[in-house]
């Protein structure tokens, strides 16, 4: 498991690497010069998107903790003792628990890159700041989509339940 987080580490960073000249190219010295313009405002909104985004966090959090373990969890284990037929949701149960772990493993990446974008010169290096703000918008919208997933799973899991109490 520690091998494959390095490995994992490794090749993000390597993703990044590459990434960088990449994006450097696609600014013009305009765009440039307005970030470095408009950094002190940049920052301040990038701090409040950070304490926002971090609320939020805690937020879903705490709510997929419940609903995993505190709803699905038990129903499940309700309905084994009751020997009733539960494969579909227990899969669901399966999905969305390694749903919420990487959920919890991209918001941490995300919020890393946030802090790198947050500590980063934007005033005298607007090229190294664009790209990081190009990997941070990546990372978030990787927590977004997991976010995405995770709904879907329990709107699944929901019309799975209804179902349920249908054929009682």
């Amino acid at each position: 498991m520690k091998r494959l987080s390095a490995i994992l580490v490794i090749t993000l960073s390597l993703a990044t690497t590459v990434a960088y000249p990449v994006h450097a190219a696609e600014i013009s010295e305009d765009t440039a010069g307005l970030i470095s313009m408009t950094c002190g405002g940049i920052q301040l909104q990038l701090k409040n998107l950070q304490k926002n985004d971090s609320k939020m966090r805690v937020f879903l959090g705490a709510k997929y903790e419940f609903i995993l373990n505190g709803l699905m969890t038990n129903l499940n284990l309700r309905l084994v003792k009751n020997h009733v037929a539960t494969d579909d949701l227990a899969s669901l149960q399966s999905t969305f628990s390694s749903e919420r772990d990487f959920f919890r493993y991209a918001f941490t990446d995300y919020s890393k890159s946030l802090d790198i974008l947050i500590a980063a010169d934007c005033k005298s290096d607007p090229y190294n700041f664009y790209d990081q703000l190009e990997l941070t918008r990546t990372r978030r919208e990787a927590v977004r989509a997991s976010y995405l997933r995770l709904k879907d799973v329990l709107n699944l899991h929901r019309e799975g339940v209804i179902g349920l109490k249908e054929n009682l």
